[in-house]
């Protein structure tokens, strides 16, 4: 009788278990349900919206042009939603506008009409685009707007009004050159220095061949410097020229008399393993990336005591520039140049593991001023080293330094 009391309490525990699981499968398959629903919304919202999906790039499918009498109206055709950012170019003869995670479809640009002289089609890098418009006489943006999709467009359209100024007088040729003069003053170019590490007593690095460091960075930055030069966009400077010392703080200063917009601080370093090689680019940080960019750091910041000299110990106006309150809108513009020149360089020329590195450089610390540390390789390597005395080689890698500088300053000009 026990027996069949306690299997029949069992079954009803069963039972009653059962049950339980029912309900609780029941309240599971209606909270999926919702879900689904929800996720089902959002679909449609993206749909209806264009709004594009993370990884999903914007595409231009085709840019057109027309002459509306007081203005001259662009329009680019878009499958998503458009987050441009258009902006009137210095002097005003040109206008840019600038796309995010971008691709082109194929076709031709538009013809010139309108105050419109020319329009280009530019892929930067870091997967941007930009579309130019080079313009007949200075000009202005009159207004900007997205134009949905709508009954049998199925596209976004993104649209450009420019404004341009008439055609200057035959009467006036004279008074207007004397302004463009003063217009020509008043426009600086972007001020650049590059900085060829060590020098003089300071040998640096020592390759297997016994090529020095400090004669590698100086051949390498004279060279950047002409390629800089050829595109008439920049005023470059070199810390030094020659075989010559500077103490840490020498170089900064020099730097921030210039008024750099930009630092460049050359090197090619050694490692105790031989068979170590290949780029990296440093950007300042408190805190090292790892334990062999701190190394690195605290032996190039050593550089100023082989003449003796601790930068704690330099002027007050050096030492408030070398002091550790850096802007963090300036590092992370120096983060986002080594990151497409990294892009850049990654097509031809091997690159170190990690190649993006963080360190407390003294050469990096003025608090407003953008800068990277490029290492460019290991002599201590026999491939590298063979290969930073290779004029093509360091040919190509000044052409990539130098497309990074042009994306760089077309976006925070």
């Amino acid at each position: 009788m026990n027996i069949i009391f306690s299997l029949t309490l069992l079954a009803d525990i069963y039972t009653i278990q059962l049950l339980r699981g029912i309900v609780q499968s029941q309240k599971l398959i209606i909270g999926m349900r919702q879900v689904i629903r929800k996720i089902l919304l959002l679909i449609l919202v993206i749909i209806y919206t264009g709004i594009p999906s993370a990884g999903l790039a914007q595409k231009i499918l085709n840019v057109r042009s027309g002459d509306q009498g007081k203005f001259t109206r662009v329009v680019i055709d878009t499958t998503n939603r458009p987050d441009f950012k258009s902006t009137v170019n210095e002097g005003g003869g040109s206008i840019s506008a600038f796309m995010p995670s971008v691709t082109f479809s194929k076709f031709k640009a538009p013809p010139a009409v309108g105050g419109i002289k020319n329009i280009e089609i530019i892929d930067l890098p870091n997967g941007m685009g930009q579309i130019l418009l080079k313009l007949k006489n200075t000009g202005q943006i009159k207004q900007t707007f997205v134009l949905p999709p709508k009954g049998d467009i199925k596209h976004f359209r993104y649209v450009i009004d420019v404004m341009t100024g008439p055609k200057k007088p035959k009467t006036l040729i004279k008074k207007q050159k004397s302004c463009h003069k003063k217009v020509r003053r008043i426009i600086k170019k972007k001020v650049i220095v590059i900085d060829p590490g060590h020098g003089g007593k300071d040998p640096g690095a020592i390759g297997r061949r016994g090529i020095k460091e400090k004669d590698v960075t100086l051949s390498v930055a004279l060279q950047l410097e002409k390629h800089l030069n050829a595109t008439g966009l920049y005023d470059v400077y070199l810390t030094r020229r020659t075989d010559k010392f500077l103490r840490l703080g020498q170089r900064v200063a020099f730097a921030r008399k210039r008024k750099a917009d930009f630092f460049i601080s050359l090197h090619a370093d050694s490692h105790p393993r031989k068979d170590t090689r290949g780029l990296s680019v440093y950007t300042l940080s408190r805190v090292a990336s790892d334990k062999e960019a701190e190394k690195l750091a605290i032996k190039e910041n050593k550089a100023d005591l082989i003449d003796g000299v601790d930068l704690n110990t330099e002027s007050p106006e050096v030492a408030n520039i070398l002091i550790d309150l850096v802007k963090r809108e300036t590092m992370n513009l120096s983060a986002k140049f080594a990151y497409n020149l990294i892009k850049e360089l990654s097509t031809y020329v091997l690159l170190l593991r990690n190649t993006h590195r963080f360190a407390n450089f003294a050469v990096l610390r003025t608090p407003d001023l953008p800068g990277v540390l490029v290492e460019m390789g290991y002599i201590s390597n026999k491939q590298d080293e063979k290969l930073l005395t290779t004029p093509r080689y360091c040919n190509r890698l000044c052409e990539g330094i130098v497309k990074s500088v042009k994306s760089y300053f077309a976006v925070n000009s």
